[in-house]
Order: structure tokens, then sequence, then C-alpha cells
């Protein structure tokens, strides 16, 4: 009678033993399904972040989208410096807002720098480039301050600081890209033929234009204030929305 006792006692250990074993065997294998799945849904998420971002670098120039898809598969953000006579409050901040909707937050580091009221040749003398470089960009967008020069400068004068600070800039082996100033009015020279001129020293020292000016309505009324000569809200808006569709592949923002 001991021994059939010892007998079904070991029978059940062994049992138990199988159906542990079963058990974790099982456990273990639906934890490496579980595993497996979350890794191939990451690898899908990746893959599907790359075909997704080419809808919205169409309108980038190569060096540009390169520049992002290197960012996403890095995972190390790009900082982009937008130097500009605009406060962080107006365009910038709307890029900055898009460019986040966009690409998710963890692409872009968009980093504001405003100088007012500086002319080409205060730029200069207060060493922009070098508070710009602080700043640690990868991407430079800088404004040619057209509108702050033309009552105190000659067309001639802005061309030639424009293209030393472009030499500055581009020294700082840094992207960059060149852009003119919000539109204003002058008895003496239009804002198409600045416009065009900047264009120019841009072209001949190999810099990317972005030429915003087309895009402004032909009556400005509504869009620069008549006391400051800044930009309204709806002037902000027009020339963030240029910003926002060039870099978001002519995504609407209206």
């Amino acid at each position: 009678m001991k021994a059939m006792v010892g007998v079904n006692v070991a029978a059940a250990v062994l049992c138990g033993a199988v159906i542990y074993g079963g058990t974790q065997h099982w456990q273990e294998r639906a934890e490496a399904q579980v595993q497996a799945s979350e890794t191939k849904a990451h690898v899908v998420h990746k893959e599907k972040q790359f075909s997704d971002v080419s809808a919205y670098t169409r309108n980038l120039p190569d060096f540009i989208t390169k520049q992002i898809e290197s960012a996403i598969a890095n995972k190390k953000p790009l900082t982009l410096v937008l130097a500009t006579s605009a406060k962080e409050t107006g365009w910038p901040q709307q890029l900055k807002k898009e460019l986040e909707a966009t690409y998710g937050s963890d692409v872009f580091t968009v980093k504001t720098l405003s100088y007012g009221s500086q002319t080409t040749g205060e730029l200069l003398s207060s060493h922009i480039v070098n508070q710009i470089n602080q700043l640690q960009p990868n991407i430079i967008l800088f404004e040619a301050p057209l509108k702050n020069d033309y009552q105190k400068l000659t067309l001639d004068d802005t061309l030639k600081n424009t293209e030393t600070l472009i030499h500055q800039l581009k020294d700082l082996k840094k992207t960059l890209m060149l852009q003119p100033s919000q539109p204003y009015i002058s008895q003496t020279e239009s804002y198409e033929e600045g416009v065009e001129a900047i264009r120019g020293v841009a072209e001949e020292n190999w810099v990317h234009y972005l030429n915003h000016s087309l895009i402004w309505p032909f009556h400005l009324g509504e869009y620069i204030n008549t006391n400051t000569g800044g930009t309204t809200i709806k002037g902000n808006h027009v020339w963030g929305n240029y910003l926002v569709r060039w870099f978001t592949g002519n995504k609407n923002t209206e």
C-alpha cells in the first residue's frame, strides 16, 4: 500500500512538472510572439515614417531632404535657426508649430534669432554670425533685411554687406538658405528690385534662395502696419504660410 502511495505521489509530481513545463513553454512562446510582433510593428512604423516623409519633403532640395531623413533614422533632431527681423511670436512660431505637427517633435528644433530693425551694416558690427553659431545650427534660414536697409543704405551697400554676411555664414559649414524681407514701399527703389538683387547675390554664392515676395497681395493695407512698417497678424500668416508649405510639401494651413 505504501509503495502504491509512493508511486501515486511520484506520478503526481511528474505530471505537475510536465504541466508546469508545458505552461512555461507556451508562456515563453507567447512572450516571444508578442516581442516579435512589437519589433515588426516598430519596423513597419519606421518604414511608414520614411515613406510618409517623402510627401512632406517634395518641395525641398535634396540636401535638406537627406538631412531630414538622417535625423529620423538616427533620432537626432536638426536645429533650424531662423535669423530674421520678425518677432519670434510671428511667422517663426507658426513655422515651428507646423513643423512639429508634420514631422513630430523629434525631427526639428527651431530657434529664432530676432535682430529687429538692424541694418546689414549693424548686423556685421554686432557679429550676428557669432550669435547664430552659438545656437549650434544644422540649418540656417537668414533674412536679408532689405526693409531695414532701404531708408539708410544704398542698394549697392546692402548687396555688399549681404555678400559679406553670406561669406561669414558659409564659413560656419552649415546648411544656409536666404530669404528677402517683408515688402516695403520706397520712393527710391522698388521692393521687387531689391528682391531680385538679393537673388543675384544668393545665386552667385551658391546659396538656396526662398523668394516669398510673389505671394504677397498687391494691396498691402491689411498686411503691413502703416505706423511701424512691420507685418500685421495677417502679414505674418502670409509669410509663415509660404514657409510652412515649402517645408511640409504644400500642406494646407489655411
